[in-house]
């Protein structure tokens, strides 16, 4: 994964993981969040608001409607794992703001940034994040992805700042169309 692919990713996943329970754009794919909390305790640096909401469209694109909330950090170091069934299936360790000095090279990266305002660069100041629906993102290049991510997955993240931890976990279900229509 190139650096700026983990900024790519967290922001993906945290589109996908907000998404309640909605029809995708890949033939009648289902994704079901079970739960997403912030982890961290009372004094985590990002917290996500558990009543944000981000909605996958039929023509694949999502809208959002969120709050996340920093206290500000100079740096921030994320871990996250996925497990598939009880069992691991992904850990990767992103230097966020190094992500964040070579997103600008990324248009991909650029477009997620841009999209849920997030700041371009560390050190961070203390802020508020909020989306609104009027912004779309199309994840039409992921939907061949949808097959391998059936089944109910764990996301762990964690991510360690020079002033304390954030901590997000993700319960989510991908369920596969039944194509022979029984």
């Amino acid at each position: 994964m190139h650096l700026s692919d983990g900024v790519v990713t967290f922001f993906s996943l945290f589109m996908l993981c907000q998404a309640r329970r909605v029809q995708t754009c890949n033939g009648g794919y289902q994704m079901i969040v079970h739960s997403i909390e912030n982890c961290g305790g009372d004094g985590q640096i990002v917290t996500i608001d558990p009543t944000s909401t981000i909605t996958l469209m039929e023509d694949c694109k999502v809208k959002s409607k969120a709050t996340a909330r920093t206290t500000g950090f100079n740096t921030a170091v994320m871990q996250v794992t996925i497990t598939k069934n009880g069992l691991p299936v992904l850990k990767e360790t992103v230097d966020i703001c190094e992500n964040l000095d070579n997103a600008a090279s990324n248009k991909e990266a650029t477009e997620i940034i841009t999209m849920f305002g997030v700041p371009d660069h560390c050190p961070v100041a203390a802020t508020e994040i909020r989306t609104d629906e009027s912004q779309t993102y199309s994840l039409e290049k992921y939907k061949q992805h949808l097959l391998v991510a059936q089944g109910r997955s764990i996301i762990d993240v964690l991510i360690k700042h020079d002033n304390g931890e954030s901590c997000f976990k993700f319960d989510v279900e991908v369920m596969v169309p039944n194509f022979l229509g029984g």
